[in-house]
Formats: C-alpha cells, structure tokens, sequence
C-alpha cells in the first residue's frame, strides 16, 4: 500500500481490511477435493459435457454461428454462439437471455467481442460454461430451452 502512506501505519491497516480466512480455508478445500477427484477426470468430463452441448446445438439450430471450436486439444468448457442472423444485435441476445433466465430457469450469459481484428462493431453472443457440477441432463434441459425459445421468438 505504498500509495497510502500518508495515511500512517493504522489507517492503512483499516484501509486493507481483515482477511476472509473461511473463503480461503474453503479454497484450499476445494482444491484437495479436485485433487482427489482427479485434475485429468475432471477436465474429461467438463469437455464431454461441452461436446454434447455443441454437438446438441448445432442439430437444433443448424444455421447458428458457434465461435467456439469443437476440435480436440482448442475445445474448452465453454460454448460460445449466436442463434440469431444479426451478430451485432445486442438488444435481442440480451432479451433472449433474460428469457432463458425467467421462462426457462437456465442462467448463461452475454458476451462481445471483435470478431476480425478491424472490425468496427462488436460480435455478440451467448456464452454456456459446462461445470463439475453439471450432468448430461442438465445439457439436455439448456439445450431443449433454448431451442424452444429461439424457435417461439
């Protein structure tokens, strides 16, 4: 906190607050409970559930743009896509969003980003992230939502 000393040594120390040692204590836990799952089984099963949701997506609605790659060592936890013909339309992927979350109960999120280095606007999309914690119901379930969603707007 250098850029605090003219606060002296006390104020400083209320400035930094106290130190949350049950968040960390439950870090720590949490990470020798994937220790002891195993880092390499946990990967495998975070990637199997994105492959169904890609694999999923893409045969109920063919003509969605996925911006996340499903090939083998450039695949991630995360499924990235627009359903929607206009990739710059903020409004409408945010309202489907909002949908998804009060109709459906399913909570993903919005992203933007530059889809070519020179772009001048922004890409939109949904972003799905896969967890531990999922099945492949829960898939199933996001998927089917967001196929009778897109399909009724």
């Amino acid at each position: 906190l250098s850029h605090a000393d003219y606060l002296g040594k006390q104020l400083q120390m209320q400035y930094i607050g106290n130190d949350n040692y049950p968040a960390k204590q439950a870090l720590v836990d949490s990470c020798k409970m994937w220790d002891e799952i195993g880092r390499d089984r946990i990967q495998d099963r975070i990637l199997t559930l994105s492959d169904q949701c890609k694999t999923s997506l893409q045969d109920v609605l063919p003509h969605a743009k996925m911006f996340s790659p499903n090939v083998e060592g450039l695949t991630s936890g995360l499924t990235t896509f627009n359903p929607f013909y206009d990739v710059t339309n903020e409004e409408i992927l945010t309202e489907f969003r909002d949908r998804l979350r009060e109709e459906y109960g399913y909570i993903i999120r919005t992203t933007n980003f530059k889809l070519y280095k020179d772009d001048g606007h922004d890409t939109y999309a949904l972003r799905i992230s896969t967890h531990l914690f999922h099945d492949e119901r829960d898939v199933e379930g996001l998927v089917e939502a967001i196929a009778d969603l897109y399909y009724s707007f």
